[in-house]
């Protein structure tokens, strides 16, 4: 029988040759050294973008087969995992790299091309100087040589690092379900094993297993190819991180205050006399911790009875009594006996809090009502309550430590049980949270105008999936996005809106108002002042932000055409429902961080003094992709006909400097921009319904069962906003005539109704913004219309006169 295949695939500037210690003590795989192209002696030239790499990793391997990664192409493993799910049977990555990218100190220096260009020459040339980092012990002189060798033939090291970015590096990697090992050294000066905890809270849904390796640095293959190579081969998979006694290990390598624990599958387990015998006058809590508790969307919580107090002599019998009870893990750890303790539902711009006075499992038993507060970043439109400084614990130790712990689990908003026990605050739990109503402020303005209020399942799966992942665009000019770690949809009701949150902590930070916010999307938004000091500060990051926006436009044919050749390679295989799907959710993080961009440059575009020219609008006579709701796929289309994607539009020499140089005037050519890439998503939309086989399309083009019932904007607690929407002018006019016949009168403008808003007299709508795609239509269309949040539905069918913003009731 053939022995299974093992790939071997090292970081940043690694050759094949780098293995050439470790491959003879292989006995159970066959191994095969990988180079990615631009790597040791692969032609190929260096790939564009991590997403390039995945796929040229994907075809250089064969499916079934097992990997060993490091580093940086660790990374690439992951994503192509996400990817191509189950592409690899076993993964098996060594100290990956991608988190908190932004606040290490590393990309930071490497950022600049001299550097790096510098750094490449030095590993190249004199790889020995860098031996504290290779190794803490000295390798021979053939080996310094062989690294040194590999840095030179590697022509991917300089641009990697700019690729390597803290917004493209973890899209989508929270919905891998794969099998991952993950290893760390304890030695490994590249990246510590406090990354750990960060890992197992990116990949949330992983059957992820974590070992920490004493004495192994970051080349153990190197170091010790005999042991490595037995480990690898060996049965030691290491601790399962998604349970309650692995994230509280995970947290206290990270340096949480965590009470010593232990998790056991046995009472025979020979670490356990050993921890109870280090505190012999201690109380010890034992508590279940099985699989499929506090899930990433399951919490099933409580299914398993804790025993608290118990001495040392009756915690192995109470470990017997929760394994005769089917928990595949049991936690046992010291007992903090608290004067104040609580559950945190904690997210970087708030806290919200539950405390008792003593332990939580008066709470638990309904012995005694919580009080509560939340605790906000944004201002006092977001926090209720008040913590009050009680048993020498203030509100403000207690949100620099829930923090702290957000932090350890790279900010993924997750539930706290604390304990402070009038000297220390101690982490008791850590869970991700699978349903809560946060105190976060929800909108249906501008999702309302794209998609129905029953979108199908296809475009809410594809939405849910991405929501994380699209803002991290936004952490190319303000990186402080990427801790508060909010979602571009959040749901309520099942249903999903947008999440005004994500960009109101944006101008809180800012010293914007939130007024402006509103006025451009539309619907209403809690208060935020003008602040001017912050305001102040805040003008270089501005300029960095316009300058990003404004040269990503030029990106972003490219982007669709490639999204495009792989739709069509997808149908041309025959790809079924699941994995276009999964296609459309990676689509859609581009789709979303494009507009984001346009959104961007529109906003610091200073006007149109240059001009206005034609949107797509001003071609739409033979346009069978452009329909009501023609942002949903699953909407029906006409038969499938050929429309290529059409050309960015062409600019004079004149504006094209302009928009290089960053000058004001800009906006009717961003405009063009936005309306040119709308239509060309509703290309490769029309395409995509096709693509979709007839046996599936019931399924994925039903409407999703939930129904987004709440219009304007709301707190996602359910409690309802105080604020007033405004009403604006669109485009000037005087026009009588029935309202909801001559007159239309829409809930929402959606740009498919091109038509009927062509042969209105004019246009209102309840909601919707000034910068909306509906909007653009009707300036385009010139047709009188406007934004009137308050007209009366009592109007409907009556005599009514438009004039320049405002609507009338006719007399008579």
């Amino acid at each position: 029988m053939e022995k299974p295949l093992l790939y071997l695939l090292a970081g940043n500037g690694s050759a094949a040759d780098w293995w050439d210690d470790a491959v003879p003590h292989f006995a159970r795989y066959r191994v095969h050294a990988l180079e990615l192209p631009g790597f040791g002696d692969n032609p190929q030239p260096p790939c564009t973008d991590l997403a390039a790499y995945a796929e040229a990793l994907l075809a250089l391997t064969e499916p079934g087969q097992a990997i060993m990664a490091v580093g940086v192409n660790a990374l690439i493993v992951l994503h192509a995992l996400a990817r191509r799910p189950g592409h690899f049977a076993r993964s098996v990555l060594l100290a990956p790299v991608g988190a908190f990218l932004w606040q290490r100190r590393l990309p930071a220096l490497m950022a600049p091309l001299p550097i790096r260009s510098l750094i490449h020459q030095a590993l190249s040339r004199r790889p020995a100087w860098f031996a504290h980092k290779f190794s803490a012990q000295p390798w021979s002189p053939a080996q310094y040589r062989r690294m040194g060798q590999g840095y030179a033939r590697c022509q991917a090291f300089v641009p990697l690092w700019e690729q390597l970015r803290a917004d493209t590096a973890l899209p989508l990697l929270e919905w891998i379900k794969d099998p991952v090992e993950l290893v760390w050294g304890d030695q490994d000066r590249m990246l510590g094993i406090a990354q750990a905890a960060a890992w197992s809270a990116i990949l949330a849904r992983a059957d992820l297993r974590i070992s920490l390796k004493p004495g192994w640095g970051h080349y153990p293959w190197i170091d010790a190819p005999a042991e490595f190579a037995a480990w690898l081969e060996g049965a030691e998979p290491g601790f399962v991180a998604h349970t309650k006694g692995g994230r509280l290990r995970l947290a206290e390598l990270a340096g949480q205050a965590v009470p010593s624990a232990l998790s056991l599958d046995s009472s025979d387990d020979p670490r356990l006399p050993a921890l109870l015998a280090s505190q012999p006058d201690a109380t010890w809590a034992v508590r279940s911790s099985s699989y499929g508790e506090d899930q990433a969307d399951a919490a099933n919580a409580g299914l398993s009875t804790t025993y608290l107090r118990e001495p040392a002599s009756t915690v192995p019998a109470r470990i017997d009594a929760l394994r005769a009870a089917g928990v595949e893990e049991v936690v046992v750890q010291r007992f903090i006996t608290p004067t104040l303790s609580g559950i945190a539902f904690v997210r970087h711009l708030g806290v919200e809090l539950e405390w008792v006075d003593g332990h939580l499992e008066a709470l638990a038993d309904g012995q005694s009502s919580p009080e509560r507060a939340v605790l906000s970043r944004l201002g006092a439109a977001w926090a209720s309550g008040q913590f009050p400084t009680a048993h020498g614990l203030s509100s403000e130790m207690l949100w620099d430590f829930l923090q702290g712990v957000l932090k350890t689990f790279h900010y993924v908003p997750g539930d706290v049980e604390w304990a402070w026990d009038g000297a220390q605050l101690w982490l008791l739990q850590y869970r991700p949270i699978s349903d809560y109503g946060w105190r976060r402020h929800l909108t249906a303005a501008n999702i309302a105008e794209i998609l129905p209020p029953q979108p199908s399942r296809f475009v809410e799966y594809g939405q849910r999936r991405a929501a994380a992942s699209i803002p991290a665009v936004m952490a190319r000019w303000d990186s402080r996005i990427l801790e508060d770690n909010e979602p571009f949809t959040a749901v309520f009701g099942g249903a999903s809106y947008i999440n005004n949150d994500l960009f109101l902590a944006r101008l809180a930070d800012w010293g914007v108002s939130s007024a402006s916010y509103a006025g451009e999307v539309g619907g209403a938004t809690p208060h935020l002042p003008w602040r001017p000091a912050r305001l102040l500060r805040s003008l270089p990051l501005f300029w960095r932000m316009q300058r990003i926006a404004r040269g990503q436009l030029l990106h972003l044919e490219s982007g669709l055409r490639r999204f495009d050749r792989e739709l069509h390679e997808l149908h041309a295989a025959g790809a079924d429902g699941q994995q276009l799907a999964d296609w459309f959710s990676r689509f859609y993080v581009f789709v979303v961080q494009g507009n984001l961009c346009i959104a961007t440059a529109l906003a610091s575009s200073g006007g149109d003094l240059l001009g206005r020219p034609p949107t797509a609008y001003g071609n739409l006579e033979h346009s069978p992709h452009r329909l009501p709701w023609e942002t949903d796929p699953g909407t029906p289309r006409p038969a499938c006909s050929d429309l290529p994607l059409q050309a960015l539009p062409a600019w004079p020499r004149a504006v094209g400097m302009a928009h290089r140089l960053g000058l004001p005037g800009m906006r009717g050519y961003y405009l063009q921009v936005r309306e040119w890439y709308r239509d060309n998503l509703m290309r490769i939309f029309f395409r995509l319904h096709h693509a979709m086989p007839e046996a599936e399309r019931d399924h994925w083009f039903a409407p999703h069962p939930e129904v987004r019932s709440r219009d304007g904007s709301f707190w996602q607690d359910g409690r309802e906003g105080s604020e007033q929407a405004c009403g604006f002018m669109i485009y000037p006019g005087q026009v009588q005539g029935v309202l909801g016949v001559d007159i239309l009168l829409e809930d929402t403008l959606d740009p498919g109704r091109h038509a009927q808003y062509q042969a209105a007299r004019a246009v209102i709508a309840r909601m919707g913004g000034r910068l909306s795609h509906g909007s653009t239509l009707l300036r385009e269309l010139r047709k009188p219309s406007a934004v009137l949040p308050q007209v009366d539905p009592a109007w409907v069918g009556r005599e009514v006169l438009y004039r320049d913003g405002e609507l009338s009731l006719v007399q008579g």
